[in-house]
């Protein structure tokens, strides 16, 4: 399955809310890469209504956790994980939310201070297998939208989703072009 698929699974009826994030996103705003699976922020409230509209479009469990699960499907293609936050969380962010095309298909994606704060979760959490992806993903969203890090607005965002540390390693980090 591809994203198109997985946003046509959600968007059944009834539908159900989610906004994409992972890589998609950020090729949304801006910065292409690589990705091999479709990521979905989604109401923790709806786990067990995704968990069976996923299994009726035949895709299988793969791992889980509170805040994530994974699914594959028996086909092939993109895998696709679920990242489930509070009501509150998710009703925020779909607020400031901003719709994209995929490719003909149409979905909703975070706003770019939701999404780097998305991103600064991950860096402070220093998870070895997601740093570098993550730290070039924030590197490349405040290079390629022109962010002024020296913004305090841009400061409060790094340290209360991040750390002090991590905010001021981009600063020194993209003071040079």
């Amino acid at each position: 399955m591809e994203l198109s698929d997985f946003i046509g699974v959600a968007q059944a009826e009834p539908p159900l809310m989610f906004l994409v994030i992972g890589g998609y996103a950020v090729a949304a705003h801006g910065h292409a890469r690589a990705t091999f699976d479709v990521d979905f922020l989604v109401k923790r409230s709806e786990r067990d209504r995704w968990f069976a509209r996923l299994a009726a479009a035949g895709l299988s469990r793969c791992g889980e956790t509170q805040a994530f699960a994974q699914f594959t499907h028996p086909a092939g293609g993109e895998g696709l994980d679920l990242m489930f936050v509070d009501d509150m969380t998710f009703d925020r962010m779909q607020q400031a939310s901003e719709e994209r095309d995929f490719g003909g298909t149409r979905a909703r994606v975070p706003c770019l201070d939701h999404l780097l704060a998305l991103k600064l979760h991950v860096l402070k959490q220093a998870l070895p297998h997601r740093t570098s992806k993550d730290a070039d993903d924030v590197e490349m969203l405040v290079r390629r939208n022109a962010l002024d890090l020296q913004d305090p607005r841009y400061e409060q965002l790094f340290v209360k989703y991040g750390t002090r540390g991590i905010y001021e390693a981009f600063v020194r980090l993209l003071r040079n072009p």
